[in-house]
C-alpha cells in the first residue's frame, strides 16, 4: 500500500481495516519521513478535536478546513519547517481554549528571598507574569525569575534559572538585563527566548525581535532577529546561527518540536511536564535521536508509545518513576 497524505488521514481518523492499519503502521515505524509528515499530520488533528471539543464545532469540517491548507507535495519529498506553518494554524485556533487549560496562575509558587520577588513555574505548568514595567515573561515549567523589589525604579535587571519567553517593554533610561549563570543579556526594548537550566550543558538564546547584547565574561555578541547563541557550559564553547523562531518558541503553546535530537534531551522535557524521575542507561541509547512533536496534553504513557514508535525501547510506569530500556 503506498501511504499518502489520504491513507495518513484515514489511519489517525481510525477509519482503516485492521489489515490496513498494521500495513500503515509498519511503513511509519520504518520510514523516518513518513513519520515526521504522520505525527505533524496527528497535532494538528489532535489539536483541531480540542478546539472542536471545547467550543462544539464539527470535527470532521474543522479538520478537512485544515488539511486542505497544508502544503504537502509528496511523502518523500516533506520537509519538516514546510509544516510549521500549517501547525501554527491550527494553534492559533485553539489559543483561547489553551490560555485556559495550559497556562496556571503563580500565586502559590510565588516566594520573597533576599530582597527580590522570586517567580517560579512548578513542574508540569507554564506561568504568566507581568512585570512592574510592563514587561511579560512566560516562564516555562520548572524554571524560576528573580526579579529585586525595586525593579522598575532604580534598575531592570532579572535572574532566570530555566527557560523563559521574554517581552520586554521599552525603556530608554533603564536598561534591561537576563542574568543566567555567567551568561548576560541586555536590552532595552525586545521579544527574546532563553533557555538556561541549571541541570543542561547548553545555555541558548534567541531573538525573536529589537536588538540585544549577549556577553559572557570577556566576549560580547550583538544579535538580531532570528540570530541564536548557544553557550556549552563545559566546552565553554558559542555557537552562532540562524534559526526559524516559530520552532523555538513552540514551547509555549504547549509542545516541542523535535528534530534529530537526542533521547536525553527528550527525557529531561518529559520529567519536567510529568514531574516524574526517568531511570535508564544513556550508554545504550547513544546515537539515537528522535523526530516528532511531544505535547504537555498527553499523558505519560501517549508520550512514551509515541517515542516508541521510533526509538526501540520498552518502558514501565510505576508511580513517578519510569523505566526505559534498549531493545535489541
Amino acid at each position: 500500500m503506498e501511504v499518502n497524505q489520504d491513507i495518513l488521514i484515514q489511519f489517525i481518523k481510525g477509519e482503516l481495516s485492521a489489515s490496513e492499519y498494521q500495513a500503515v503502521n509498519k511503513q511509519i515505524k520504518s520510514d523516518k519521513a513518513l513519520f515526521r509528515q504522520y505525527i505533524q499530520l496527528k497535532d494538528i488533528w489532535d489539536y483541531t478535536a480540542s478546539k472542536s471539543n471545547a467550543l462544539k464545532y464539527n470535527e470532521g469540517k474543522e479538520w478537512d478546513t485544515l488539511a486542505a491548507k497544508i502544503p504537502f507535495a509528496s511523502t518523500r519529498t516533506l520537509k519538516f519547517k514546510r509544516i510549521v506553518g500549517a501547525i501554527a494554524v491550527a494553534a492559533s485556533i485553539v489559543i483561547a481554549f489553551l490560555i485556559g487549560h495550559v497556562y496556571e496562575s503563580m500565586q502559590s509558587g510565588n516566594a520573597m528571598v533576599a530582597g527580590s520577588h522570586v517567580y517560579k513555574a512548578p513542574f508540569g505548568q507554564v506561568s504568566n507574569i507581568t512585570l512592574a514595567d510592563g514587561s511579560k515573561v512566560m516562564l516555562n515549567e520548572g524554571s524560576t525569575l528573580t526579579v529585586p523589589l525595586d525593579f522598575g525604579i532604580n534598575n531592570r535587571n532579572v535572574a532566570l534559572n530555566g527557560e523563559g519567553y521574554f517581552d520586554v517593554s521599552t525603556n530608554k533610561d533603564l536598561e534591561f538585563s537576563v542574568t543566567s549563570g555567567k551568561q548576560k543579556v541586555k536590552v532595552l526594548g525586545t521579544i527574546f527566548n532563553i533557555r538556561a537550566y541549571e541541570h543542561e550543558n547548553k545555555m541558548i538564546t534567541t531573538l525573536e525581535e529589537g536588538i540585544v547584547r549577549w556577553e559572557m565574561e570577556a566576549r560580547h555578541i550583538t544579535l538580531k532577529p532570528g540570530m541564536q547563541v548557544i553557550y556549552d557550559n563545559q566546552l565553554g564553547d558559542v555557537e552562532e546561527k540562524t534559526v526559524d523562531i516559530t520552532e523555538v518558541k513552540q514551547w509555549a503553546l504547549g509542545r516541542y518540536m523535535y528534530e534529530d535530537a537526542s533521547l536525553d534531551e527528550i527525557i529531561a522535557v518529559i520529567e519536567r511536564w510529568h514531574n516524574v524521575k526517568v531511570k535508564w542507561n544513556p550508554a545504550d541509547f547513544k546515537g539515537v535521536h528522535f523526530n516528532g512533536v511531544l505535547k504537555r496534553s498527553a499523558t505519560i504513557d501517549e508520550t512514551f508509545e509515541l517515542i516508541k514508535v521510533m526509538v526501540p525501547m520498552k518502558y514501565t510506569v510505576k508511580g513517578q518513576i519510569v523505566t526505559i530500556e534498549r531493545m535489541r
